[in-house]
């Protein structure tokens, strides 16, 4: 029985030494790699606000270029106001009041030479005048004719 007591707690202590042993070995481990995690989440980090910042001054340079062009139209525009109110002469054509003009004029002719047409009428042959079936006068078809 005096050596079953020893035998026990030297068995004991192996135990307790063990999982000791095993938690400051895994420690030291964890913090390695913790440390090692945070870094390449630290490189990471710093690629993303690089990459970030490129495409931020990109994007203002872009910005700044359209306002430019914006500026430059702006000035050409007064100019051409200013121009306007010096002379008494447009410098400017405006096309509106012409064109709608020109579309009723031409909308109108093609509309009158729809109506006149007759679906199923017989066309005029090549002469000026009529032979044969295509008798007829331009103002009025054989269809048309009263009978």
């Amino acid at each position: 029985m005096d050596v079953l007591i020893p035998l026990a707690l030297l068995a004991t202590g192996l135990i307790i030494g063990f999982f000791v042993a095993r938690h400051m070995y895994t420690g030291s481990d964890n913090s390695i790699a913790e440390q090692r995690a945070e870094q390449s989440v630290k490189d990471l980090m710093a690629q993303q606000a690089e990459h970030h910042i490129h495409q931020t001054r990109h994007t203002i340079e872009d910005i700044e270029n359209q306002c430019y062009a914006l500026k430059q139209q702006l000035e050409e525009y007064e100019m051409l106001l200013k121009q306007n109110d010096d002379d008494d002469s447009p410098r400017v054509p405006f096309y509106g009041e012409q064109a709608t003009s020109y579309l009723r004029n031409n909308l109108k002719g093609k509309e009158k030479s729809k109506a006149s047409k007759v679906a199923g009428a017989q066309p005029l042959d090549f002469a000026n005048t009529g032979s044969g079936l295509f008798v007829g006068s331009a103002g009025q078809s054989t269809e048309e004719k009263p009978r």
